[in-house]
């Protein structure tokens, strides 16, 4: 197949694949559950408003809340489930009034049969639909008024004075104002999730959570799709296998490493030098995010405790669960952006004037957005700047912690730094004579701008959105920004590399780039659909997203495997190949890409098995192997590449690399197969027999299965900090001294520095 039949394929499934997820979304949230204007009782008693439950959304996101709980399963695992408990709550207290009501008994005490009509019946009063449209009115059974109380009762106590078994610290909620409208605003999830959409056998949010006792079991299209799913992956890897043999894609002869030797000792333009510093920050990022995911691990053992008092005291979960996520996001964008401004000049063959300037103010500016929305987010989960909140605290919703004005700025600094890659790489690298590496630089190009683009959906809601439309277009953000985007980008970055690193052919590594942009964007966009199964959407997303997101396990692997046989190729001359060890993490992001993205994320994504899983440790772990190993790893072989091409060839010593290397894909591996995937099956089996309030109940992490794995879950977590992170910050510091001198001045060519006419 051409390189032009591959480059509009790619293209077709780019549109084709946003426009079926924007029609999809426009029809879809046109179904989403209303917030009713008036919330009534038998009576005619107005018990609350619609300006109530946006009142306790706004209470749920002020406070992080979904950084230390979730509703319809979306935010954290560890904390309750908190439509989930509101709906088994309202379940257990309609039972109870209507056994009063009927029988004149307590429930306990009635009789089999007379249990077994208690049962039917609270099925049927919590099923029943009586919004009505007309008015903007729904009108609660008196069942149902009494379940609104004790609930709204039951969070008013929790949030007041705390728990310690799901680590909530007193006063998470300050004001009793406050906890009275989030208990509401409970209270509407929970009537989500329990009752029947308007003319549909199954509920807004198509029956999950799972909850036999009020009828919550999983729908005959979660299994139908589930079976579609199945095929849709036998099918797309028949047909990749078939591409790839037929168009031999990963074919092709191998390329001297002639430029990589080059790179080592070559002169540094300014950008290039100042470029350094973003990597160090990098590092203390990730020591620091990696430090909070282990306080985070000893919370679900302890919650709301630790060694040193004042830490449990003063660090609630949602505190150490933002930052460990911000933190991610930050040092793994970083790295991409200061390796990006290490490659221009390389790739554009000039260093345009005042860039060192420039990269210079976007390296203040990133300290200062990582600074001041880190700090914003914990003095918004305390209750800080008012009304405010949403600009400078913490916005509310999981991977997009940050204040509005945070994100604001910090989209404005990807837009600068996208100005500043052009100014090296736009004009120059139209000038390559091979046109291979022409288009290899335009793919790069244009991921790095679609990275900038789709960031930019998560200023598509704001505060006051509709919950479920703003979790549509949230999730732009963090899967198809995250899981699309960035596997976009990381195969150009890698494609980038081989070819710098002299593994393959640029006309290799654009065929096998422009393949897999084909099947990223296919599969990766229309595959964000399964985000969408339980979250207040109509049916149509089960069937998207069991389809696409079966497939997603396809691309962004034959490329490393190219790289690594090219590379075992040069092992087998005996030369000595100077970027050994970013190769070894381009490999490692690709078996985890393989086992978490792959294995883990197919395991979850089908509709029947996501269904019970939805909110459990699953998740976490396909999470941890999927972002931290892919694009952690992806990122950590982008310092290490752009880090040896800027310290002196005498000052390399990298023994310090091996031990990071083992211990952090060592420490991954216990992670994932020693405490995640095992307390997530003991989770979903929990949910399927038990319904998923008692798989997130305390009582679980309290057993003595998951409490053991619990505390076995340090031996990784300090493998991974003390022998995987400790020892890069330790290297990139101890090299930092020995940099290479500037030797390209501003407007000098620097393929002629080089000696290569690409």
């Amino acid at each position: 197949m051409s390189i032009e039949k591959l480059k509009w394929a790619a293209i077709i499934s780019f549109v084709v694949a946003l426009a079926g997820l924007l029609i999809g979304g426009i029809f879809a949230n046109r179904q989403a559950p209303p917030y009713p204007g008036r919330v009534t009782a038998p009576d005619g008693r107005v018990l609350f408003t619609k300006n109530d439950i946006l009142s306790g959304q706004d209470v749920y996101q002020r406070y992080g809340l979904m950084d230390h709980g979730s509703v319809w399963g979306h935010g954290s695992q560890r904390g309750m489930e908190f439509s989930a408990v509101t709906l088994h709550l309202m379940g257990d207290i309609v039972a109870r009034h209507l056994a009063q009501a009927e029988f004149g008994k307590p429930l306990d005490a009635l009789d089999g049969e007379s249990a077994e009509l208690i049962e039917l019946r609270t099925r049927r009063d919590i099923k029943t639909n009586r919004y009505c449209p007309r008015d903007d009115t729904l009108r609660l059974s008196a069942a149902q008024v009494a379940a609104l109380e004790e609930s709204v009762t039951f969070w008013q106590k929790t949030f007041a004075e705390g728990d310690r078994r799901y680590g909530f610290l007193p006063n998470t909620v300050p004001s009793r104002e406050e906890r009275l409208q989030i208990g509401r605003f409970f209270f509407w999830t929970a009537w989500v999730a329990g009752t029947a959409r308007p003319g549909k056998p199954y509920t807004y949010t198509n029956n999950w959570p799972p909850d036999r006792a009020i009828g919550n079991v999983a729908t005959t299209a979660t299994y139908g799709w589930t079976i579609g799913g199945i095929l849709s992956l036998f099918v797309a890897l028949g047909l990749f296998i078939y591409w790839v043999h037929r168009h031999q894609l990963w074919y092709g002869e191998a390329k001297g490493a002639s430029l990589a030797d080059k790179l080592v000792d070559a002169p540094l333009t300014s950008s290039q030098l100042k470029a350094a510093k973003f990597f160090l920050v990098v590092l203390l990022l990730f020591l620091i995010q990696t430090t909070f995911g282990g306080l985070l691990a000893h919370y679900t053992v302890h919650p709301g405790t630790f060694y040193l008092s004042i830490v449990g005291e003063s660090i609630p979960y949602s505190w150490a669960k933002s930052w460990h996520l911000q933190l991610a996001i930050f040092w793994i964008a970083t790295t991409w952006v200061a390796s990006a401004i290490y490659l221009a000049p390389i790739a554009g063959g000039r260093e345009p004037k005042h860039q060192g300037l420039l990269v210079q103010l976007l390296f203040v500016a990133v300290v200062l957005v990582a600074v001041g929305s880190l700090g914003g987010e914990v003095a918004g989960i305390y209750g800080a700047f008012g009304d405010l909140w949403f600009w400078f605290g913490h916005q509310g919703w999981e991977y997009l912690e940050l204040g509005r004005f945070w994100q604001i700025l910090l989209f404005v600094g990807l837009v600068f730094w996208l100005v500043i890659v052009y100014r090296s790489v736009g004009p120059s690298a139209a000038k390559a004579r091979d046109p291979h590496f022409r288009g290899l630089i335009k793919f790069y190009t244009l991921s790095a701008i679609l990275v900038v683009v789709f960031f930019a959906f998560g200023l598509v809601f704001g505060r006051g959105s509709h919950l479920t439309v703003a979790d549509y277009w949230r999730w732009f953000v963090v899967h198809i920004w995250v899981e699309s985007i960035f596997e976009f980008f990381g195969a150009g970055v890698i494609a980038v590399l081989l070819v710098a690193m002299g593994l393959v052919s640029a006309k290799a590594a654009l065929r096998v780039a422009l393949f897999t942009a084909t099947l990223v964007f296919l599969s990766g966009i229309l595959g964000t659909a399964h985000h969408y199964f339980w979250y207040g959407g109509p049916s149509l997303w089960l069937a998207v997203g069991s389809v696409f997101s079966s497939i997603e396990p396809v691309p962004l692997f034959g490329l490393v495997v190219r790289g690594l046989l090219e590379y075992k190729s040069l092992r087998e001359k005996g030369e000595q190949f100077e970027y050994r060890w970013p190769m070894y993490f381009l490999v490692a992001s690709s078996f985890w890409n393989f086992l978490g993205a792959g294995v883990f994320g197919f395991l979850i994504n089908l509709p029947l098995v996501n269904y019970f899983e939805h909110g459990t440790y699953l998740t976490v772990n396909h999470g941890h192997a999927a972002m931290f190993g892919t694009y952690g790893m992806l990122s950590i072989a982008l310092v290490l590449f752009s880090w040896r091409g800027l310290v002196k060839r005498e000052k390399w010593r990298d023994r310090p690399l091996a031990l990071s290397f083992w211990g952090l894909n060592g420490g991954l591996l216990g992670l994932t197969f020693l405490t995640l995937f095992p307390v997530g099956i003991a989770q979903a089996w929990t949910s399927f027999s038990k319904g998923l309030w008692a798989a997130r109940d305390a009582a679980f992490f309290e057993s003595p299965f998951v409490s053991v794995l619990g505390q076995l879950r340090m031996i990784p977590d300090t493998v991974i900090i003390v022998f995987g992170v400790v020892p890069l910050v330790y290297f990139l510091f101890r090299t930092f001294p020995h940099l290479k001198a500037k030797g390209i001045a501003d407007g000098e060519s620097v393929w002629e520095k080089l000696g290569v006419d690409p």
